[in-house]
């Protein structure tokens, strides 16, 4: 029996209904995994495991013989879902399916820091007076600490508030923690745009109004979003990043989400084909990948 497992956050929040259905229609079983049950056991990833489907009982599963590993966590990263990565490590990506490589899951954080041409300015510094300087610059700017999500823990910073001098101390905790920075986009007002991309490739886009402002709605990929696409893919690709929410702001990438969470995000969850097209890919090795340079090779007595 083939089986997939979806590595979830420790509340045990069930993956996006759709890509469920979809692995359940191609015969697989599939499994939770809570990051805090992951283990490592004489140099083999292994993991307590729950039935996503009746009629099974829970069980410890070894993770390198499941045909794929689907990881859905809430950003940001945490401690806990670094720790899990580091037992994902262990697990062959030439034999097993990961969505997405935990080398990828780490560096998701900064991705979107790498493309100059298509997100807006951008200063990433501990610096006080480099973050006052850049507000003098930009008059009204946006503040959140590295490694968070967006609209989690932003600040919005002016360059006339008499109150910046405390402001940037908070921000940098006095100069001990970088902040990422970039000006405020008028475009906010109207939300943020997901687009979801399978290998690089757009396959979906869903507008998020600003909080309490209505529901996520469906919406068509444009050009601009298809650019930004073509710029992300080759290192989302390099990275092992098979699936990946880039989170745009009017024409501008302020975000690239690489944890699985789009998987599981109840308020706009993916079309039929979509989830269908992943989980076709998740089975037929479309998504396996050679053993990066440099990793440890399978223990002995692996599959």
């Amino acid at each position: 029996m083939t089986d997939v497992v979806f590595v979830v956050d420790p509340e045990g929040r069930a993956p996006a209904t759709g890509l469920l259905q979809a692995v359940h229609e191609r015969g697989a079983r599939t499994w939770a995994a809570r990051t805090p049950a992951l283990e490592i056991v004489d140099g083999r990833a292994r993991c307590r495991v729950d039935p996503l489907r009746n009629g099974v009982a829970p069980t410890r599963l070894w993770l390198d013989e499941a045909a794929a590993i689907v990881v859905c966590l809430r950003p940001p990263l945490t401690e806990l879902h670094r720790t899990a990565t580091l037992v994902l490590d262990l697990v062959d990506p030439a034999r097993t399916a990961l969505i997405n490589a935990p080398a990828g899951l780490r560096a998701g954080d900064g991705l979107a820091l790498r493309f100059p041409g298509l997100g807006p300015p951008t200063l990433v510094s501990a610096d006080p007076a480099a973050l006052r300087a850049f507000v003098a610059e930009h008059r009204v700017v946006v503040a959140a600490p590295v490694g968070g999500c967006v609209g989690s823990r932003v600040l919005r910073l002016d360059r006339h508030d008499p109150n910046l001098p405390h402001l940037a101390d908070i921000v940098t905790a006095a100069g001990t923690r970088a902040a990422v920075l970039q000006p405020y986009l008028r475009e906010t007002t109207a939300g943020t745009t997901r687009v979801h991309v399978v290998d690089g490739e757009p396959v979906a886009a869903v507008r998020h109004p600003p909080a309490d402002a209505g529901p996520a709605v469906t919406c068509r990929v444009t050009d601009r979003d298809r650019e930004i696409c073509a710029g992300t893919a080759p290192a989302l690709v390099a990275h092992g990043i098979h699936f990946a929410g880039l989170d745009l702001i009017g024409r501008y990438l302020v975000g690239i989400d690489a944890t699985g969470a789009s998987l599981g995000r109840p308020g706009a969850p993916l079309a039929p084909e979509v989830c269908a097209e992943i989980a076709g890919k998740l089975l037929d090795g479309t998504f396996l990948s050679p053993v990066p340079a440099g990793a440890c090779p399978a223990p002995a007595g692996t599959r």
